[in-house]
């Protein structure tokens, strides 16, 4: 383990919290390897080549929000040389225009590739478990221990 490597990670990670919670999609997509591949929550099921670099797109989504949250639960982050990960807890709450309450729990991995000017962004997969069953329904009612 790199104690540097992972600092430099925390660091990544609480950029681009601090730049949701402030609506700033420029500032969050610089934290992104050029070539990121990312799983969201909302379709597809995987984003084609570049839209997880769509700054216009997500500034949108961010616009949706009268007020915007996340805190990061649980942070394990493993990095040793050029790569490394991180998983957390997510929890994210806010407003959405119109004032719908948002409040859910999430699931947060994160590759992440050393580049020339730092470490970047090189994998986002964010997911919810689900209820079994018929209706298969998302657990965004789940809540950590």
């Amino acid at each position: 383990m790199d104690d540097s490597a992972e600092s430099e990670i925390r660091a990544i990670i609480e950029e681009r919290v601090a730049a949701i919670r402030e609506k700033d999609a420029a500032r969050a997509m610089r934290v992104m390897a050029e070539d990121v591949v990312a799983f969201e929550l909302v379709p597809p099921l995987a984003l084609p080549p570049g839209a997880a670099r769509d700054e216009a797109g997500f500034a949108a989504w961010l616009a949706s929000f009268e007020r915007i949250s996340v805190e990061v639960r649980d942070l394990r982050i493993e990095a040793d040389g050029m790569v490394g990960f991180a998983h957390s807890l997510h929890h994210l709450t806010g407003t959405r225009v119109g004032g719908v309450p948002v409040d859910l729990w999430l699931r947060s991995t994160l590759c992440f590739r050393c580049e020339p000017d730092g470490w970047k962004i090189a994998h986002a997969h964010s997911s919810v478990p689900f209820h079994p069953g018929p209706e298969m329904r998302a657990a965004v009612d789940l809540k950590p221990a």
